[in-house]
């Protein structure tokens, strides 16, 4: 198996256990909300609005952050040209995609179950379409080794000048 096919089971195995989770988690606790006797925290419990757990991870805000601060990361590796550096830009790489992973699968997860409960869908087109964008970016800069953008001068100054105007403008260009 090569390097993006494991990358990719990875990221669809972490969504698939995150909605798993999203779902047993939004079980668990309408179902000890059911229930006909008391359980510690029941007031806790019973008060809890998934609505407000789904509001908080549907802003992408903290998402396009890491990701503009990503590609600005990607800019200084082409710099500094190290090894380590390059090795770091890969692992931060992996990290983002899964907690984008893990973010998308608990919102599925979380949708499903709540779709099931006859909630109201929550999860827009536009949503999805600005949610891929962060995910589609990183995993599409960390598909190219920075080596290979050192490779010629002028591409290295091109890809390093790119990376460094596209983190601002994600930023910019990014309205929830």
């Amino acid at each position: 198996m090569n390097a993006l096919s494991s990358r990719l089971k990875a990221i669809a195995v972490v969504a698939l256990v995150f909605a798993a989770a999203g779902f047993g988690l939004l079980g668990v606790i309408f179902g000890l909300n059911a229930l006909p006797f008391s359980v510690p925290f029941g007031a806790e419990i019973a008060s809890y609005r998934p609505l407000d757990t789904v509001n908080a991870l549907r802003d992408l805000r903290p998402i396009v952050a890491l990701t503009a601060a990503f590609l600005v990361a990607a800019a200084f590796v082409l710099i500094l040209n190290t090894g380590y550096c390059d090795r770091m830009l890969e692992i931060l790489a992996d990290v983002l995609l899964m907690v984008m992973a893990a973010i998308a699968g608990f919102l599925a997860g979380y949708w499903a179950f709540l779709r099931f409960a006859g909630y109201d869908n929550f999860i827009s087109a536009p949503f999805l379409q600005a949610a891929l964008i962060c995910p589609v970016i990183v995993f599409v800069v960390s598909l190219v080794p920075p080596q290979r953008l050192r490779g010629s001068k002028l591409l290295q100054i091109a890809a390093t000048v790119v990376f460094l105007l596209a983190g601002p403008a994600l930023l910019i260009g990014f309205r929830p």
